[in-house]
């Protein structure tokens, strides 16, 4: 499976709704699938004469936390304050201003590709897991395990419509000696570290599709033991608070 992008669709001033049932106003709204999965992201555009002020930066900030797997973008033709430019670094949210802003199309590659198709060289940020790749060249496609949650995966083996879960190992060691054992270092699955951005993401698509994470006990060689963890384990864990609250407080209605 390619990492292409289908079922496109563009749209302006789009009214989305969060996680707890609020309405917002977006500026401009992508949606697209990649490699299987849904993405979303949020711009916001600012065309005035002063840098955007911190409190629009929190308040954008508080639109996307609670947006269900959406990445934001802030665009601001005048650029920002320092400490509106800091908080959106601090949340992880890209901002241009109008004088280096790249083609937009560039800007949500940028963004999209170290999650679906991340390089050799990605950094685990604290984690491994294992990929799918065409001649040399990871696809954005993850492998999947069975779900060690499910009674149906007692057995450690795949059993028929039983749920799968994404695999993550503590060392890149591990994971290749799992690579082996599992897919008999097949030169179709790779190994590849999941940085900060792709754990992000990773956690919020499994909370919205309700997949399990599945951490490989390296004492349990030659055997696997499998432990399940939900998205919302791994964001109280290994996450800020606002993300794991965000999985707390499920949209009303």
């Amino acid at each position: 499976m390619g990492a292409q992008g289908r079922n496109i669709s563009v749209s302006r001033r789009e009214t989305v709704f969060d996680n707890h049932g609020n309405s917002y106003n977006i500026d401009i709204f992508y949606e697209f699938d990649v490699a299987g999965l849904h993405h979303r992201v949020a711009i916001e555009c600012k065309d005035t004469r002063r840098p955007v002020e911190r409190d629009d930066a929190i308040a954008f900030a508080g639109k996307i936390r609670d947006l269900p797997s959406t990445i934001g973008i802030f665009i601001s033709k005048s650029g920002f304050q320092p400490a509106a430019r800091k908080y959106l670094q601090d949340h992880g949210i890209a901002h241009y201003a109008g004088g280096d802003l790249p083609y937009l199309g560039n800007v949500i590659t940028a963004m999209i590709s170290p999650i679906v198709c991340p390089s050799e060289s990605a950094v685990r940020q604290p984690f491994w897991t294992l990929m799918r790749q065409e001649n040399g060249e990871t696809t954005g496609e993850w492998c999947l395990i069975p779900d060690p949650t499910d009674s149906r995966n007692a057995s450690g083996t795949e059993t028929h419509n039983a749920p799968s879960a994404l695999p993550l190992f503590y060392s890149r060691p591990h994971a290749e000696r799992f690579r082996t054992l599992r897919y008999q270092d097949s030169a179709d699955v790779c190994v590849r570290g999941v940085e900060q951005s792709m754990l992000r993401f990773l956690t919020l698509m499994a909370h919205d599709e309700r997949r399990t994470f599945a951490f490989v006990d390296e004492s349990g060689a030659p055997k696997v033991i499998y432990h399940g963890w939900t998205a919302r384990d791994l964001a109280h864990e290994y996450w800020a608070n606002e993300v794991a609250a965000s999985f707390d407080n499920p949209p009303r209605g």
